[in-house]
């Protein structure tokens, strides 16, 4: 009779050969999904491809290693594309729901003219049962953006983006269900601008909002129009902004008029709007007579901030292509040109 022993080395042989056999089978599996998936890509009109892919990754995990990866919209109204010098996709053979994703070397981004150049990008993605992604997050390092050659702006710097998108478990079937949510956080913002501006030295953003509706798709003049026709709007749960000197806390509601042109609400706390008034008039930014009117309804509502300085509590709407802080109309916005 055989030493119990024995069969527990047999048993776990047994169980290493089902386990190795079951990786390879996910690890074919895998390549031909990619492989598929690029297909599909490619029938939609989008060009997805790689030089070299190669997977592996065993025992514990399933990698997905690219080498100059490229994935390229160039039909529709806002041609894009993302070409990087290697990615790498890995799961664990038992959570294949759980994708985790990293870019190694120079990535760049282009879309409507605009390109964005970063090092390297990491994050992470969430399937439910059927496929669909839920949960997506990805945080870039070492950011410049270089605008098309008709911009105001010679380009930008930042130090970090990390951007976060989740969709509900299901599709919302009207505006007054949440849709999609965002997130966004940039850190260490430089601006190199023609011409000088009324802030100074890095900024940081920090960004959170759920539209409310379906996200409009595709996400061009048309498919916003139907979004906000059927009362799609964009809440703002957070809008953090730190540039100096001016510091701003704000939330609220944004929508699209007529004319896809943005008007909102919000509640915001300002500190620094005092100098930074100042500078705009100075700049030509903002007209004299605006500024006084601006200046009265601040000291109405100002109040000692934490520091000691004014702290401003006021409404920000934005409204007929106007930025008006309480009663006061300060600035005009830039039109956005839809495609």
């Amino acid at each position: 009779m055989p030493s119990r022993s024995f069969l527990v080395a047999a048993l776990l042989v047994i169980l290493g050969t089902a386990y190795a056999a079951y990786w390879h089978l996910m690890a074919d599996r895998l390549e031909q999904g990619i492989e598929r998936w690029a297909a599909d890509q490619r029938a939609q009109g989008l060009e997805a491809g790689w030089s070299d892919l190669a997977i592996d990754g065993f025992p514990l995990s399933l990698r997905a290693r690219f080498a100059a990866p490229r994935l390229i919209g160039q039909e529709g109204d806002l041609p894009w594309s993302w070409q990087g010098e290697a990615l790498t996709l890995e799961a664990q053979p038992w959570r294949l729901t759980r994708i985790r994703f990293a870019g190694e070397g120079t990535q760049s981004a282009r879309i409507a003219g605009q390109r964005i150049v970063f090092g390297a990008v990491e994050g992470a993605v969430r399937l439910d049962g059927r496929g669909r992604m839920t949960e997506a997050e990805a945080t870039a390092a070492r950011l410049a953006f270089a605008p098309g050659a008709t911009a105001e702006l010679d380009g930008a710097t930042a130090e970090s983006l990390r951007l976060a998108a989740r969709l509900p478990e299901a599709p919302p079937r009207g505006h007054t269900e949440p849709g999609l949510t965002v997130e966004a956080d940039l850190a260490g913002l430089v601006i190199a601008s023609r011409r000088p501006l009324p802030v100074e030295g890095p900024a940081d953003l920090s960004f959170r909002a759920r539209m409310m509706g379906a996200l409009p798709t595709p996400p061009d003049r048309r498919g916003l129009a139907a979004w906000r026709d059927d009362g799609g709007t964009l809440e703002i749960e957070r809008l953090a902004l730190d540039w100096s000197p001016l510091s701003l806390r704000a939330s609220g509601t944004l929508a699209l008029d007529t004319a896809l042109q943005p008007i909102g609400a919000l509640s915001a706390a300002l500190s620094g709007h005092g100098p930074l008034l100042q500078k705009l008039v100075a700049m030509g930014w903002v007209r004299p007579q605006n500024a006084r009117i601006a200046g009265i309804a601040f000291a109405l509502l100002e109040k000692p901030g934490a520091d000691g300085q004014p702290a401003l509590n006021a409404p920000v709407t934005i409204q007929d292509g106007y930025l008006n802080i309480g009663p006061a109309r300060l600035l005009p916005l830039p039109r956005i040109v839809w495609n």
